[in-house]
């Protein structure tokens, strides 16, 4: 029965980022190679192959998001390194800072800011802000302002208005590098808070919904399990019935069944006990339990456990204060019972001649039980123990300590052969002088 919903898969939406990475790129270079032709401009044969080499990086794009094989993160940001071997050299040889088409340096960044970890983000931001830095200083534009020289034979003055135009033409650059950078740091730095405040919110909304699902499911079965229990209790008050009388004409009997009389009407006592525990819950689910010794808790429930399998055996080794005494919720017996259950089901599945290993470590602000097994333990069909290798029993014991602010933890034996299930559970408590 599974109890967590399905987590968006990471390499899928890698895949999807990539797949419109290359369909946006192979409509930018369609649209530059359009936009040249209608202008009229002709491409140098310089520009021509940087062209072709944008075509092959999009062909290369689009043959890994065909999702056959898993991509990474770093590779996704490899793929968009790939635009700075051909964007940069493209605008040298067209225009170069001039050229309209230098604002697509924007893209990758902004992809980047949307999709990547902060570090990648602002490598790409230096990245881009060093091209279009490059292309002012080497290839500022058709002219670049070096014609500046060219009119001095035709006069003083025109050569002056050459010198105008040519400040003008470079402030006009600076300027354009200014809103450039700004823009750069503004998505490096804005964008990326935002992208990575969505992504948070998504993972705390799956969270939510998994934490809906187990409250759902943990209904589901408290439903079943309070429909169960209606139906037992006739049949269990008639079998205590007909043990009682039973047990009325035991004089007759021999030994043996003298003992399996005596040993039927324990269980039968145990389970209406059960139904009683499970009616009182019922009725009280908050769970208003008095202060207790955590002692006297711990031999109590080892003590239930053995009536209900007396088939076990356990190594107990329990260390904390004696006079500390705490609010113990009725349905943290229920769990270490739960928790033992499973050790014990795992010991005897692989045949394992140890006993349950428990240890028991508390203070006054806390509880520590550590339940160990030498069998193949939960991690053995299924070693996720948020999956569906888990029964209804740590289900509902997980759900409940975390519930209670607690947990439950599954960990294979650091030696050997077995599961340790750790119980954790913060403690209401007082010094038994107190109370």
């Amino acid at each position: 029965m599974p109890l967590n919903l399905p987590p968006p898969s990471g390499d899928q939406a890698i895949i999807t980022n990539l797949r419109r990475l290359t369909a946006l790129r192979a409509i930018a270079l369609l649209a530059y190679i359009a936009v040249s032709l209608w202008l009229g401009d002709t491409l140098s044969g310089g520009a021509l192959v940087f062209v072709a080499l944008g075509l092959v990086t999009t062909l290369v794009s689009g043959w890994r998001a065909r999702g056959s094989v898993a991509l990474g993160r770093l590779e996704f940001f490899g793929h968009l390194l790939m635009d700075w071997l051909w964007l940069p050299p493209l605008l040298a040889f067209s225009g170069g800072a001039a050229n309209p088409f230098v604002t697509y340096l924007l893209v990758p960044l902004t992809i980047a800011a949307a999709t990547q970890p902060r570090l990648y983000t602002w490598v790409m931001a230096a990245i881009s802000i060093a091209t279009y830095t490059g292309l002012i200083l080497f290839f500022p534009g058709i002219d670049g302002g070096h014609s500046a020289h060219a009119g001095h034979d035709m006069g003083h003055g025109m050569g002056h208005g050459t010198d105008h135009d040519s400040s003008a033409f470079y402030r006009h650059l600076i300027g354009m590098w200014a809103t450039f950078a700004f823009s750069a740091l503004l998505i490096a730095g804005f964008v990326n808070s935002m992208a990575e405040a969505l992504r948070s919110r998504d993972r705390h909304l799956h969270t939510l919904r998994q934490e809906q699902a187990r409250r759902d499911q943990v209904l589901s079965l408290g439903t079943l399990a309070a429909g169960t229990a209606h139906e037992l209790a006739s049949p269990l008050q008639t079998i205590g019935l007909l043990v009682e009388e039973l047990q009325a004409q035991q004089q007759g009997f021999a030994a043996p069944v003298v003992e399996d009389l005596a040993l039927l009407q324990q269980q039968v006592n145990l389970c209406k006990q059960a139904l009683e525990q499970l009616k009182s819950r019922a009725r009280d689910p908050a769970g208003s339990e008095e202060f207790q010794s955590v002692k006297e808790f711990i031999a109590r429930s080892l003590e239930r456990w053995q009536l209900l399998r007396p088939e076990a055996r356990f190594a107990l080794t329990q260390q904390g204060p004696e006079n500390v005494r705490a609010r113990l919720p009725l349905t943290l017996e229920q769990t270490f019972i739960n928790v033992l259950n499973n050790a014990l089901d795992a010991n005897l599945a692989g045949a394992a001649t140890q006993p349950v290993e428990i240890d028991v470590l508390w203070s006054e602000q806390g509880l520590v039980m550590a339940i160990t097994d030498s069998g193949g333990g939960v991690h053995q069909p299924q070693p996720d123990p948020d999956s569906e290798g888990f029964g209804i029993g740590l289900i509902l014991s997980k759900t409940a300590l975390i519930q209670l602010g607690g947990s439950l933890t599954l960990a294979p034996r650091t030696s050997g052969q077995g599961t340790i299930a750790t119980i954790e559970l913060p403690l209401e408590s007082r010094p038994v002088e107190e109370v």
